[in-house]
């Protein structure tokens, strides 16, 4: 028996060395940020590459779910604050960058944010803000947190926290192979602006990653019985305090650590934050813990036009049409707070609204996106290959 104990400490012991060994594997971290390339989700690597290769300056960001990547085109909204006289102190104009991910999860939203603060003088960030905060972590923040991020997050109801310690040594050698030999797993080597999706894309109409379209277009109107009916199902089914209103704060442990941490490190940067109430159709006017966002950002809503039915692709996400509308109303009202209080919207008051005739032209940012964009593949039955 005791020799048999010996040999199973022995295995442990090496089953141990050889775990800490894969965790500690060297990779690239532009290998980590492309290497998930299902559907929308390969934005990552967009995100990468826009943040660390591409010169082009982002002066207001907008980080939030699909939500935001098919309701907001940046585009647009950047070019009427242009026209608007919306500009640099040094008469420059300010750029706009859209880095939504689909599905929800501040984990996620932190990485994105951090990467951004700590590389981008940014003078303005976006969050966008649902009815209330999702309790659950983002299924890709295991597959680009460094390893360091695994010690740091919180135990407390995270139901992801073991799962993604479970994930991290297959992570690191998967990760560690592709940066040897990333074209063997379609991935680039070295930043190429010859295969780039641009400074900034549009995703209202059309969701595309690397010159591939996603989606169809997304002018579909979402029946309107349908989608009241929907709605209703979905508000009746809502539960905000699955173990009590008084467990409220260790209920929502993980969105409020990783919102906190959003807000910090854009306190620290020096970058004024505005919440973008994005919920889905039907859903309450503001969202229901009000109280976390006090005091550390302003607020833009746009309940009007959400409310409006044809606006709808599906009960979640806004169609073109809705999309456009509710662009132009954030250009409007972001114009309305930089001539508001200049110093209040952005970084060193760097943001302000020229007087009419007094301020230069425009030029387009530096990088276009892709002029030509692979059709949508439409997936084929289930059963049938």
């Amino acid at each position: 028996m005791k020799h048999l104990s010996k040999q199973l400490g022995a295995g442990f012991a090496v089953m141990m060395l050889v775990i800490v060994g894969m965790i500690a594997l060297p990779h690239d971290r532009y290998i980590r940020w492309q290497a998930v390339k299902t559907e929308a989700f390969a934005r990552l690597g967009w995100i990468y590459e826009r943040v660390h290769f591409d010169e082009t300056p982002i002066d207001i960001a907008f980080i939030g779910t699909s939500h935001t990547l098919n309701g907001l085109d940046t585009p647009l909204i950047q070019r009427q604050l242009r026209e608007a006289g919306v500009r640099l102190k040094d008469g420059q104009c300010p750029h706009l960058v859209n880095l939504a991910v689909p599905s929800y999860g501040r984990d996620l939203h932190w990485l994105i944010a951090r990467e951004l603060l700590e590389n981008k003088p940014v003078k303005h960030l976006v969050v966008e803000v649902f009815e209330n905060e999702t309790r659950q972590a983002h299924a890709l923040y295991a597959h680009v947190a460094e390893v360091e991020d695994f010690w740091e997050a919180p135990i407390l109801i995270n139901m992801k926290y073991f799962p993604n310690w479970a994930r991290l040594p297959y992570r690191q050698l998967l990760l560690g192979m592709k940066s040897l030999s990333p074209s063997m797993f379609g991935l680039k080597k070295e930043f190429d602006f010859s295969d780039y999706d641009g400074s900034d894309v549009d995703n209202t109409r059309l969701v595309n990653v690397g010159g591939q379209a996603l989606s169809p277009l997304r002018d579909r109107v979402m029946d309107k019985a349908l989608l009241l009916k929907i709605s209703k199902q979905n508000a009746d089914k809502k539960d905000l305090h699955m173990l009590g209103a008084w467990a409220t704060r260790f209920e929502y442990a993980v969105p409020h650590h990783y919102l906190g941490k959003i807000l910090n490190l854009a306190d620290k940067k020096g970058v004024p934050v505005t919440f973008l109430y994005l919920p889905q159709f039907g859903m309450p006017p503001r969202p229901f813990e009000e109280d976390i966002y006090v005091g550390r950002g302003d607020w833009l809503y746009v309940n009007d036009l959400l409310q409006n039915t044809d606006y709808w692709f599906d009960e979640a996400h806004l169609n073109a049409a809705g999309a456009q509308a509710i662009s132009q109303r954030v250009a409007a009202d972001l114009r309305k707070k930089i001539e508001a209080d200049s110093a209040a919207f952005s970084r060193d008051g760097s943001l302000s609204v020229m007087p009419r005739g007094g301020h230069s032209s425009c030029q387009s940012t530096v990088h276009p996106a892709r002029l030509t964009i692979r059709p949508f593949l439409k997936p084929l039955a289930q059963g049938r290959h």
